[in-house]
């Protein structure tokens, strides 16, 4: 085979010795030039060799053959760090590949599944997730937690069967911040733990009702202010709706059942966001029926609340909005009530700081289409490091205050 350059291969400190072309690859072996002297792996210093050692790893493609090299490294004598490995730029020890095809499996990574560039570069499909993890630990840094002012926490779903993780970020600068494994106290607990006298820094935290999130939140940060998120009271609010409209639609008419059927969407939606059809039967549907007439109208002006600034026009707002829902006779609504007064303080912290996890909603999409593009994951540690790198490796607008 004609020879190759190793100004084309490009891997400082070694020479080519010789080079073979094969049915299906291209073989290269190198040997150390002796004109550099080896250095430590770990200190870097210039250090005697002690013995040789034959290692064999892959390369780019070169057209349509696989490139293997095939190099002699040297056991060193390092004065600080004893016997070790002599350093090398273009491979990381242990790796069964060059460092630039590492990359290059990465980059891929970011945009198709595991099995695919296993295929495209004829790798184990296990090789390439480590080479992944490899990749994604280099490129992100975990983020100090020293000037940390507000706090968005929310619960994904990481598996079937209620397994969640807990999402932390930092709403100012709209990063995330670390995933816990599970929703529970003694979970997220580690979060603060590892904030340790930097609590202090935190002025606000979005989270939704969940109380282990509350409890965790007032034993770190007891001068910090709860704000109880929006979307999630909403959200719970659209469950009502939804029982209500089952209830309604099991005793209607034929008739009644008729129109009431595919009203799910129509009742939940905003009706600024219905086209002229939909509001049509939205229309007919609530002039039909007393009860979703009162749980829709209830809805639009829950929702109206937080258009209230100050904190006494938000708690007159909640307390009248509270007694119209009592006096429907409604039990899903008189619960619901009384719930929104359980935790009245919560809600008028809005006014102080008008934050949401509305940011946080937006990044569980994008987790979800992590999810949904591997197929699920069987690795939690590599699951956490792919919605680091969706959300943290990419530019998004931050909350103001």
């Amino acid at each position: 085979m004609p020879s190759i350059s190793s100004t084309i291969i490009d891997l400082p400190r070694l020479k080519i010795k010789a080079s073979e072309l094969k049915t299906d690859r291209i073989l290269i072996h190198m040997e150390p030039d002796l004109r550099f002297k080896p250095r430590c792996s770990y200190c870097e210093a210039k250090a005697h060799p002690n013995r040789n050692h034959k290692r064999e790893i892959r390369d780019l493609a070169c057209f349509q053959h696989k490139v293997y090299i095939n190099f002699t490294y040297r056991e060193i004598i390092c004065g600080q760090c004893g016997t070790v490995i002599e350093k090398f730029e273009f491979v990381t020890p242990y790796a069964r590949v060059t460092t630039r095809m590492a990359e290059a499996v990465g980059h891929l990574c970011k945009y198709m599944n595991l099995s695919e560039v296993a295929k495209y570069f004829a790798l184990d499909w296990k090789t390439v997730r480590e080479i992944d993890k490899y990749y994604i630990k280099k490129q992100l840094e975990e983020l100090p937690l020293n000037n940390i002012r507000v706090i968005g926490m929310d619960e994904v779903a990481c598996k079937k069967g209620h397994q969640y993780f807990t999402v932390i970020y930092d709403l100012e600068r709209n990063q995330l911040l670390r995933i816990v494994e599970g929703r529970t106290e003694k979970a997220v607990s580690q979060f603060f733990q590892e904030m340790g006298d930097h609590c202090k820094n935190v002025k606000a935290v979005a989270v939704d009702m969940w109380q282990p999130y509350t409890n965790v939140v007032k034993k770190y940060c007891p001068w910090a202010r709860i704000v109880y998120d929006k979307f999630h009271i909403i959200s719970n609010y659209h469950k009502i709706i939804d029982i209500v409209r089952r209830r309604e639609f099991a005793q209607a008419s034929v008739e009644g059942k008729a129109l009431l059927k595919g009203s799910r969407y129509l009742l939940l939606k905003n009706k600024g966001n219905l086209k002229e059809s939909g509001k049509d039967k939205l229309e007919n549907i609530l002039e039909y029926n007393k009860q979703l007439n009162v749980v829709y109208t209830l809805k639009e002006q829950l929702q109206a609340i937080w258009d209230n600034v100050t904190v006494p026009s938000f708690l007159s707002a909640l307390n009248q909005w509270c007694d119209m829902a009592r006096e429907t006779d409604i039990p899903e609504l008189t619960i619901f009530a009384n719930t929104l007064e359980r935790h009245t303080t919560g809600l008028i912290s809005y006014c102080l700081y008008p934050i949401n996890t509305g940011p946080i909603e937006a990044h569980n999409i994008t987790i979800n289409l992590v999810k949904r593009k591997a197929r699920g994951f069987h690795d939690n540690e590599y699951f956490k490091l792919k919605i680091f790198q969706a959300i943290n490796l990419r530019d998004g607008p931050a909350c103001q205050l």
